[in-house]
């Protein structure tokens, strides 16, 4: 945070935001490898189906027997994106009551609601988009597992490239999207904090 603009007024940014997410998740990387671990698996898990479907479609094409993903299956995609969501909520939750302190002292020394709610979105978002990346990769996998011996592993080659991006991309978009969403309450909570409680609260 610095100075720059009206005296009084503490200019407090994205690139500010950015830093000092990036310190505590360097700092705490238990906590971040576990809310990355919850978007990974629930991705991956959405990912391997999604990728499977495409796997299926270019192996009919290609002429093989017509292949196609159970319908129940989609359901537990939807059920793991949910528990995903509310492991992400927990974990911040955790971090909320962990950095009070933290909070507290950025906010005696300028910082308003919206740069703590920042932080925490910002925080939110890195978090996410590494999920993402990883969850694809394990869906990617997921999927050449269950249907290799079927298919032929080479089946990846046949599926159309913009295809695969669609899904690479998509699967960031959803993860960081999710991480958002599950972080929205924890840091509002966190940018409502009273500084001088905050500074007063002992773990």
């Amino acid at each position: 945070m610095s100075e720059h603009e009206a005296p009084g007024r503490v200019s407090f940014g994205l690139g500010d935001a950015m830093r000092l997410g990036y310190d505590y998740i360097k700092k705490r990387r238990d906590r971040a490898l576990i809310n990355i671990a919850s978007v990974a698996l629930g991705i991956a898990f959405l990912a391997t189906l999604l990728l499977t479907d495409s796997f299926y479609r270019a192996f009919v094409a290609a002429g093989g027997a017509h292949l196609s993903i159970e319908s129940y299956q989609y359901w537990l995609m939807f059920i793991a994106l949910i528990v995903s969501v509310v492991g992400i909520t927990n974990a911040v939750l955790i971090a909320v009551y962990e950095r009070y302190r933290e909070i507290g002292t950025l906010k005696c020394i300028g910082a308003m609601d919206r740069h703590i709610l920042l932080l925490f979105l910002v925080e939110s978002l890195i978090q996410g988009g590494v999920g993402g990346v990883l969850g694809f990769i394990l869906g990617v996998i997921g999927a050449l597992i269950s249907t290799g011996s079927t298919t032929g592993f080479d089946i990846i080659l046949k599926v159309p490239a913009t295809e695969m991006l669609t899904l690479f991309l998509g699967s960031i978009f959803l993860s960081m999207f999710l991480s958002t969403i599950a972080t929205i309450y924890p840091a509002r909570h966190a940018a409502r904090l009273n500084p001088v409680e905050a500074l007063r609260y002992e773990l």
